[in-house]
């Protein structure tokens, strides 16, 4: 399936669904000046409802095909080797237990990418978490993360553990027992929190042009937070968009192939300067 055929039918299912709204609204308004035709509202709205929930499904199963046929052909020039299941993601206790990212009350994962970066083996998927707060009689929803996590396999055991976490992000309990480190980058201590069991691991890591890369991250993200804990690297950038999924009345987001892209690169560079 092509772009184009995919657009084509996006376009359909958008349309049938706007027409079978105002399809809903329409007898309604219809019955004021007559209202003999009332009996005919609840068949007339009960098949509109119906139509309009199939178009809904429709459009939801041509996301899944868009993924299928247009986007995994698009990760495969980035990443050849890749695999990619957009019905699988990363479970709860994999992403929280990375100390990365804090447990709310909502969470989803999918877009499960695995393949190898500079030698690596890397997993990665879409994570969104959600705060629902409720304040009075009413509740309202809280986006915390929504992004793509990584987790990079170096084989080899780090020297010690090593947090960077967005500036003023509280989540300071999360690394008691730890050191909290600044360097000698104003710059650098102004995005990043740094947390580490001891000062020497950390600075053996942030070198300057390490630091560098790091802050690179911030031009693609709203926020990045890197984990580099026991054998693993982790990189949660949070771009605050599902990359891959369609929605219905926004333009199909192509540069999302680039934002991986860059993603990719920025990665391959750190894991070319973290030392052996």
């Amino acid at each position: 399936m092509t772009l184009g055929e995919i657009h084509a039918k996006k376009r359909r299912y958008e349309t049938t669904f706007v027409v079978c709204i105002i399809s809903f609204f329409l007898p309604f308004g219809i019955v004021v000046f007559f209202p003999r035709l009332g009996i005919l509202i609840f068949p007339i709205a009960g098949g509109v409802s119906l139509l309009a929930y199939k178009s809904f499904n429709d459009f939801k199963v041509l996301s899944n095909q868009y993924k299928r046929h247009y986007v995994e052909a698009e990760l495969k020039k980035v990443l050849p080797q890749c695999v990619f299941d957009p019905e699988k993601g990363f479970t709860e206790e994999q992403v929280f237990k990375t100390k990365l990212l804090k447990k709310h009350s909502r969470y989803h994962s999918e877009d499960y990418l695995k393949g190898d970066i500079q030698g690596k083996t890397f997993e990665s998927a879409d994570v969104l978490i959600q705060d629902v707060r409720s304040g009075g009689k009413s509740s309202h929803v809280v986006t915390i993360f929504q992004g793509r996590l990584f987790i990079i396999d170096f084989e080899k055991r780090f020297r010690q553990n090593v947090y960077l976490m967005p500036n003023r992000v509280m989540f300071s309990k999360m690394y008691e027992g730890m050191t909290r480190v600044d360097t000698e980058s104003i710059t650098f201590n102004k995005k990043f929190d740094v947390y580490s069991e001891n000062h020497i691991s950390a600075f053996y890591l942030l070198t300057p042009h390490f630091m560098e890369k790091l802050m690179a991250f911030s031009k693609v993200a709203k926020n990045t937070y890197f984990g580099f804990v026991k054998n693993k690297m982790y990189v949660a950038v949070d771009t605050r968009k599902d990359a891959f999924d369609l929605t219905m009345f926004q333009p199909i987001d192509v540069e999302s192939f680039e934002d991986v892209k860059t993603e990719v690169n920025l990665i391959k560079d750190l894991i070319a300067m973290i030392p052996s």
